[in-house]
């Protein structure tokens, strides 16, 4: 499984977790702000996982249309950032059965 669809299922997950806690009657004040908070970090994760997929996507289609040896310079970087930024998501899931364990170097 990829990173980036593991991300998506994950915050799919919790997504629908603090929806279905938000329409709970029995659940207190300060447990409805929690969940709240939680859809809103649901949704700037998302658009943070947009921007660095689209981010790794752009450097991974330069490279591929370049030719040997005229791979430009920022790549490898962007590569790198992109692949630490998405493994740095993926910690708090690293007890999710689909974790893959590669995902905690270097993060």
């Amino acid at each position: 499984m990829d990173i980036v669809d593991f991300l998506s299922d994950r915050l799919d997950e919790d997504e629908a977790a603090a929806r279905r806690l938000l329409g709970d009657r029995s659940v207190s004040e300060a447990g409805k702000w929690y969940e709240r908070r939680l859809l809103l970090e649901c949704e700037s994760k998302r658009r943070l996982l947009r921007i660095v997929e689209s981010a790794r996507q752009t450097a991974l289609a330069t490279m591929v249309r370049g030719t040997l040896g005229e791979t430009p310079q920022w790549i490898p970087e962007s590569i790198e950032w992109t692949t630490k930024s998405l493994n740095a998501l993926a910690l708090p899931y690293s007890d999710h059965p689909d974790f893959e364990p590669e995902w905690l170097a270097g993060t």
